[in-house]
């Protein structure tokens, strides 16, 4: 008689999964410390209703990034809520993993349908702007021209601004 064989299950990740962790958690304090130092990304949050939740997520049950606007500011929340005004999934840890470490830009992988979007376009929209000029405070330059069409001018107080999020915003959240 032949052999049964039971179903394969697929390996965990955990290596990739862990670089999403890593990546959300300092995407999210850098968020957090970038809207209370920068007047763009102010600017560009201040049409964002008091209370505005905005999520990261990887599916199925992968890592997930929440900013909660709270005073004006975006707040990091960790992994706190499942639902959101704005969710941006990614459909695997496989299309995370090339965006979040600099492989692809978020445009390119929205087109290339490795990621998802519910809640306002409108919104969607402001968060990709701010995302643009956050990657340039956290990225050098030669890695940003990979990522965004237009890399923004960085004059010296833009300059003090990523000294200030690389230094202090991320490692303590101010």
């Amino acid at each position: 008689m032949g052999k049964k064989y039971g179903p394969i299950k697929s390996g965990v990740k955990w290596f990739k999964i862990l670089v999403a962790k890593i990546v959300f958690f300092v995407l999210g304090r850098a968020f957090q410390s970038a809207t209370k130092h920068d007047p763009d990304i102010k600017k560009e949050i201040s049409v964002w209703r008091e209370g505005f939740v905005l999520i990261m997520r990887v599916l199925p049950n992968g890592p997930r990034m929440v900013l909660e606007k709270l005073n004006g500011r975006l707040k990091y929340r960790g992994a706190k809520y499942d639902d959101g005004d704005l969710v941006i999934s990614f459909k695997n840890i496989e299309c995370a993993f090339l965006v979040l470490t600099p492989q692809v830009g978020a445009a390119q992988a929205f087109a290339e349908r490795r990621m998802t979007v519910k809640g306002d376009l409108g919104n969607a929209m402001i968060f990709t702007r701010c995302l643009t000029i956050l990657l340039g405070h956290l990225y050098p330059q030669f890695i940003c021209r990979r990522l965004v069409k237009r890399v923004a001018p960085m004059p010296l107080k833009k300059q003090m601004i990523k000294l200030v999020i690389n230094v202090v915003g991320i490692p303590f959240g101010l």
